[in-house]
């Protein structure tokens, strides 16, 4: 067999390399954050237990372009206030948004170990950055100079170094057991079509969710889920199947399904990530010019994801983002639109309507009883400045300033779906579960195919859960297999 040795090369474990080989000690199903830290703790543990011999295959659907799925797309926002210590209310905080319903016995291991988990990857070379915000005291998250690329890039660079072998273009669909239960490899379909049997003596799972799988959308999320727009290209990898053949062996579901974390983009671009999140310096209406959410609810990182929800419900699924030059003034506007198709431009809000096909005489009046709502206050786009509206519904609890100062501008948006809620149950050794709480043997899971979220999602912690679960899967896995 011959080993991934590079990152500049296509070489890969083949098909014909795996027919009729040895069985392989663990299989991780999945290459992006979860499923490298994975690989690369249970290299380490294996290489710190003295096992010579033990063996890790990674499968990664798409092709080596594409690696790492969400993982590779992510500025990846750590909920931290500086390079050793989590916010303080890290785990009250998931708790709190998830309205009581995460795993506390879950989240209170990812507020354990997290820290450590940072350690590790910086010990591989990953470099962190503070970045402006408001979770922390000190005003202030973290994250990984080059995003989530260079985690998963430093990960696997590490990983192969410990002969951990990559698949690319192969796509696990069924889980193998024994007379027992206890999970012993799995089927998987190559880029030639044929079914490969992998033996193994533990899998992980680490696939991610179903945001690329329309028909679990629309299963979950009703029937208009196809307006939904992928919100990166590696998306339609993402189609549900590590969850699926979890099901089929038992696994109960967590997380809530029917829910999703998405943002708000253009919807003239046809690229990806062409959001606009300037919402928060103007209002944001529907296509009968009315308003439907409060734009200053939180900070861009705590509410774009509400945004895109709600514009997804609204008729035809698009929205308006309305706001005036003093808006287009503010410095930190530029860093919040990240289209590259300017906004429509006119001198009025009705020849503003006309443009983007809204009725004029309903946005105007929309705007005039915005305006006329504002209360007095200091306008500050650098925090939660307070300056709210009263007496319209929805209110506007921030950054409430009038929109009368011509040219008027507006983006239209739409939803996007980056990563979807419904996964399955896990303890906090990153076993898979049954409904009934028995664990499943042999089988651990990892990242966003397990359902850790409920009603809102907690800034800053997504990639901090994939990496930490993963490597508690690939440690505790190791350990499993050698006392097996």
């Amino acid at each position: 067999m011959k080993n991934q040795v590079s990152l500049n090369t296509q070489m890969s474990l083949s098909e014909e390399d795996t027919a009729g080989g040895k069985p392989f000690d663990l299989i991780v199903v999945g290459a992006g954050a979860a499923g490298m830290s994975a690989a690369l703790s249970a290299a380490e543990t294996a290489r710190d237990m003295h096992l010579d011999s033990f063996m890790i295959l990674v499968l990664e659907r798409s092709g080596e372009q594409d690696w790492g799925g969400n993982s590779r797309w992510t500025t990846s926002n750590f909920r931290m206030i500086d390079e050793e210590h989590l916010y303080p209310t890290f785990e009250e905080d998931i708790i709190r948004d998830s309205k009581g319903r995460a795993n506390k016995d879950y989240v209170h291991r990812l507020a354990i170990e997290a820290e450590d988990t940072v350690r590790w990857i910086r010990s591989k070379g990953v470099v962190l950055e503070a970045r402006p915000g408001n979770w922390s005291v000190s005003g202030f998250k973290m994250g990984p100079v080059g995003g989530g690329l260079e985690i998963i890039t430093r990960l696997r660079a590490a990983a192969e170094k410990l002969g951990v072998f990559l698949m690319f273009e192969t796509t696990a669909f069924k889980l193998l057991s024994d007379e027992e239960g206890n999970i012993r490899g799995l089927l998987a379909r190559g880029r030639n079509g044929k079914t490969i049997k992998l033996q193994s003596k533990a899998v992980i799972l680490a696939g991610g969710g179903f945001e690329g799988n329309y028909e679990m959308l629309t299963r979950y999320l009703g029937r208009d889920a196809i307006a939904l727009r992928m919100d990166v290209p590696v998306a339609k990898y993402h189609m549900g199947e590590c969850i699926s053949m979890a099901f089929e062996v038992g696994a109960a579901p967590s997380g809530e399904f029917g829910n999703y974390h998405g943002d708000l983009v253009d919807l003239r671009s046809t690229g990806y990530r062409a959001s606009v999140r300037a919402y928060v310096y103007g209002i944001l209406v529907n296509v009968n010019g009315e308003r439907f959410i409060d734009e200053g609810m939180d900070e861009i990182s705590g509410s774009f994801e509400y945004m895109s929800r709600a514009t997804f419900r609204q008729p035809e699924h698009k929205a308006f983002v309305i706001f005036d030059r003093r808006a287009i003034s503010i410095p930190t506007m530029a860093k919040d639109i990240k289209t590259s198709i300017p906004p429509y431009e006119a001198q009025s809000v009705k020849a503003l309507a006309e443009l983007i096909g809204v009725d004029p005489e309903r946005l105007g009046r929309t705007v005039s009883t915005f305006n006329a709502a504002i209360q007095p206050g200091e306008f500050d786009p650098s925090k939660l400045d307070g300056k709210h509206t009263r007496g319209i519904d929805p209110p506007k609890s921030n950054w409430a300033v009038e929109i009368n100062t011509p040219p008027f501008y507006s983006f239209p948006v739409q939803g996007t779906v980056q990563f979807t809620w419904g996964g399955v149950a896990s303890d906090p050794k990153a076993r898979v579960c049954a409904p009934n709480g028995v664990v499943i043997p042999g089988l651990y899971v990892a990242g966003e195919m397990v359902g850790m979220y409920y009603h809102h999602f907690t800034p800053g912690t997504a990639v901090l859960s994939a990496l930490t679960y993963g490597r508690i899967a690939g440690y505790e896995s190791v350990a499993w297999i050698v006392g097996d």
